[in-house]
């Protein structure tokens, strides 16, 4: 009696093994793998224009998060004078690059994609940025600041034909308030001045998911 239900529970054992991996293969074969490429249309904490893109690459593999990765740059300038009259002029060029993780979610007539990503100086991503600083009309020198970034992103999409998707996507940007002249080379400032920036915010996407 003992052999015959370790006999059934190994059956069973195995049955739900083999229609386990039936389920998971049938999954994959109605699965792509898919490209991702968009492009940066705005970015919230931007001055004006920006340039940057965003790409990642999906896998039918079930539980297993997509690979993707952001980029987004922007010029911000500005002209400061102080209580005594000194004058500083600012240009900043920032750039801001996250690795990030991602899963796509299926409706009926559209997909959803969530995921969430980070960048640090040790990965090469993070946020940098390189200023160029003139006081008093002649005194010329730079700064170059660099922090870590978390990201948190969704994708809307629409699909045509099961091998082209495109959609509109919104990544969030958050790190701390950076001083942009906290590396300043040179000699120190003339005059006082407040150059503290929040440059977190939201980059905004279209783009295009082919695929194969």
């Amino acid at each position: 009696m003992l052999n015959r239900t370790k006999y059934f529970r190994k059956l069973c054992l195995y049955g739900c093994f083999f229609v386990g991996m039936i389920s998971l293969s049938s999954s994959a074969n109605a699965q792509f793998i898919g490209i991702n490429a968009d492009v940066a249309i705005d970015y919230s904490a931007a001055p004006g224009s920006v340039s940057g893109y965003s790409v990642g690459i999906s896998h039918p593999a079930p539980f297993i998060p997509n690979i993707g990765y952001s980029s987004v740059s922007f010029i911000d300038k500005e002209t400061i004078t102080d209580s005594s009259d000194n004058t500083v002029s600012l240009e900043a060029t920032t750039t801001i690059k996250t690795i990030n993780l991602f899963y796509n979610v299926p409706f009926p007539v559209v997909t959803i994609t969530v995921g969430f990503g980070s960048g640090s100086q040790n990965l090469d991503t993070g946020v940098e940025t390189k200023t160029t600083i003139v006081e008093n009309v002649s005194d010329k020198s730079t700064s170059d600041s660099k922090d870590s970034v978390t990201e948190g992103f969704f994708h809307i999409g629409l699909p045509f034909w099961n091998t082209v998707e495109f959609h509109l996507g919104y990544h969030l940007m958050s790190f701390t308030s950076i001083d942009i002249t906290s590396n300043k080379t040179g000699d120190p400032f003339q005059g006082t001045y407040n150059t503290k920036k929040n440059y977190k915010g939201g980059m905004t996407t279209i783009g295009v998911q082919v695929a194969f």
